[in-house]
Order: C-alpha cells, then structure tokens, then sequence
C-alpha cells in the first residue's frame, strides 16, 4: 500500500481492512450489512451471485457452517475516487478450515470491488463485489 495515502485513500483502506477484519472474526451478519447496498447489490461469488441484504445473511450463514479459523490478509490494494463511486482493485490472501474434514486452506484472490457514496462526503458502501478464482498457496 503506498506509503503518502489521501485522506480518501486512507478512508477505503480503513473500510476495506475493516471489512475483512469482520469477515475473520465471524462477526455478527448486523455488522457487515452496513457495509453492503441492499438495493442494487451485485456480490459475485465463484459459488453464487448476491442480490440483496437477504441473499448476504444466507450466503453468510453458509460459510460460517462451512469454514472456521478464517483469516484474510490484505496484500495489495489500490483505489480511484471519481465523484460518488470508488473502485477497488484488492487481493486478499484467505485461509479458513473446513468445518467438514478440518482441512486448512490458502486462497490468493483477486477482487474487484465498487463503492458508491449515498452523497458526497458519505461513508461508501459495497454495490458490486466481484470475486476473481482463487488460487490455492
């Protein structure tokens, strides 16, 4: 991440970490949904595209069933502002453990995010949040 960061910079860096952070911990779904449009949502997963707040409660669900010990480590982010939309270029390394066999695995994912601020000056939300393959390390 560049070391001289413009207030904006700093501000996505902070939601982007933050937005993992939560994801790690498990946290309630009530956390996270303040982070994701619910009209308009496009979260596209190698497994399945979200719609709405509902469809990200569900898929959340899911993967707290599916995977425990979750760890996202953000390795490179890089951000453009213009007006109300920012887009977000992340990857992410993912390590979780199967909650089937006890496996851990590593995933290197490349995402692609875009934000769009309700006005000028409001904190972002995520409309569209594309989930390259990940790539096992």
């Amino acid at each position: 991440m560049p070391s001289e960061q413009t207030g904006s910079d700093q501000e996505i860096t902070g939601f982007v970490q933050r937005w993992y952070d939560l994801l790690s911990e498990h946290a309630p779904v009530e956390e996270l949904l303040p982070f994701v449009a619910d009209a308009g949502l496009v979260m596209a997963f190698p497994e399945r595209t979200l719609h709405s707040h509902a469809d990200f409660v569900d898929w959340y669900a899911a993967v707290g069933v599916a995977y425990s010990d979750q760890s996202h480590t953000v390795e490179q982010l890089t951000s453009s502002e213009d007006g109300t939309r920012v887009d977000v270029d992340v990857t992410v390394v993912w390590t979780a453990k199967s909650t089937v066999d006890g496996a851990v695995s590593s995933f290197r994912i490349n995402q692609r995010w875009q934000l769009e601020r309700p006005e000028p000056g409001a904190r972002p939300v995520i409309v569209d949040y594309r989930v390259g393959e990940p790539a096992a390390i």
